[in-house]
């Protein structure tokens, strides 16, 4: 939380577009105080420091109980409007908003949790208690996802892409294109991308305080959320530390040490993705979805759709009778009935032409869609049936080739989702297809 404070304090004096939008100025003046930025971080750490290990709920309502503790402490720390009125009428609803005071605060659930999942969920709750627009709830996930990600190694890039990718937030644009015409608003919109930039621009702590603060704008909020990013990549240098403390009230003090304590004893694990083989039937596996090797109608078959079906029970039949079919390539979801998977994800293969390619594209995008389902309903564990391998005639090995590189290739794309993808092996002829594939990637590698 140091970089978040530093930079709510270092910010300050630019506030209201006070800069002259250059990186050269005295990084402490008499005007370098602490702000709501700095209150409300310390409230949302000590909310969260107190429950570890709690139930979202119970969470939910410390942080109500804390950003008013702290807001009645410090009543003059300069907070929004929408925010003061919450405050001092003791509100325990949100108030729908997506200012930039939800990306602000958020910096310690970047650093508390062991998984990337686990931290996105909790910043989501810090900003709900208050701002709960879907836009407010956003700029809390993104930020303390670029801490979480940063302080576990990844590099500029990976932060960068898995923002772009998670969030839709425009990277884009340099500094240099934001700063002539960016002003002071409030919004995460318009102050989350901006501070993100300025961090994969700066070279080290320091020029990440520049950076953001040259930017102008809503320039204490923007410096906060660059510099709790900044932070986890680089470190804040010792002399900027006891700047930071020596400038802090004793109270708010007392959390960030006790925070800067805690922080080092947990150990953060990135998310795996990982591919593994299973004899036997599908239908029977204890997964978040099976793959249906379906075909257009998607009302039932032979091979391993029917085998689905009769698992599933009637009412699978129902619910895919509303579903209007299914083209090659494409995937749909449904409830999983008598299964022990949660879901179906039905796709529908390619029949197999020699020297053909649309074929190979279209048995990849099976694969591809049905991950790309599987994601948007928080599926990590899915089970896939050989494609097109049985009556459609796709030869195995040249289907599991297929199969194999659209799954690795998914996983490039998601290093950090967490998903598990079983190959369900009807047969060991159809395993050691798979066997061999892979086989041959380790030693590529």
């Amino acid at each position: 939380m140091f970089g978040a404070i530093l930079g709510d304090m270092i910010g300050a004096p630019y506030e209201f577009d006070r800069g002259n939008k250059t990186k050269e100025f005295p990084l402490f003046s008499r005007e370098s105080e602490y702000t709501d930025d700095t209150a409300m971080t310390i409230a949302v750490a000590e909310a969260l420091m107190d429950t570890l290990g709690k139930p979202d709920g119970e969470i939910h309502d410390a942080l109500i109980r804390s950003m008013h503790k702290w807001g009645r402490m410090y009543p003059d720390a300069g907070y929004g409007g929408m925010f003061y009125r919450w405050l001092l009428s003791g509100s325990t609803q949100p108030y729908g908003s997506y200012g930039n005071g939800s990306a602000m605060r958020v910096s310690s659930a970047g650093w508390l949790y062991d998984s990337l999942e686990t931290t996105r969920r909790v910043a989501a709750l810090t900003a709900a208690v208050t701002h709960n627009h879907p836009e407010g709830i956003k700029g809390a996930e993104a930020v303390a996802s670029a801490i979480y990600l940063a302080r576990t190694g990844a590099g500029k890039a990976e932060i960068k892409d898995y923002i772009v990718r998670e969030f839709g937030y425009n990277l884009s644009r340099t500094c240099d294109q934001i700063r002539p015409t960016y002003h002071h608003v409030e919004t995460c919109q318009k102050t989350v991308p901006e501070a993100i930039t300025a961090f994969l621009e700066g070279t080290d702590f320091e020029d990440v305080i520049r950076t953001a603060v040259s930017l102008g704008g809503d320039c204490d909020t923007l410096t906060c959320i660059a510099g709790g990013i900044a932070e986890a990549f680089y470190g804040v240098p010792e002399a900027l530390a006891a700047e930071c403390k020596a400038r802090l009230p004793k109270d708010m003090r007392a959390v960030l040490e006790r925070f800067d304590a805690l922080r080092t004893r947990v150990r953060p694990t990135r998310p795996e993705n990982r591919i593994c083989l299973e004899m036997g039937d599908i239908t029977l596996l204890d997964v978040d979805a099976i793959v249906n090797a379906a075909n257009k109608s998607l009302l039932g078959g032979g091979g391993v759709d029917g085998a689905i079906h009769r698992a599933a029970g009637p009412c699978l039949l129902e619910e895919c009778r509303g579903l209007g079919g299914c083209e090659t390539g494409e995937a749909k979801i449904t409830d999983g009935y008598r299964l022990k998977a949660r879901h179906v994800i039905h796709t529908v293969g390619p029949v197999y032409r020699a020297g053909d390619t649309k074929c190979k594209l279209l048995l990849s995008d099976c694969y591809r869609n049905s991950l790309e389902l599987a994601k948007a309903h928080n599926i990590h564990t899915i089970a896939f049936p050989a494609i097109s391998t049985g009556a459609y005639g796709y030869p195995r090995q040249e289907a599991a080739m297929v199969a194999i590189l659209t799954i690795t290739a998914w996983f490039a794309e998601n290093p950090y989702y967490g998903m598990t993808v079983v190959m369900s092996c009807f047969d060991e002829q159809t395993r050691r297809c798979y066997q061999n594939v892979m086989d041959g990637f380790v030693k590529e590698n």
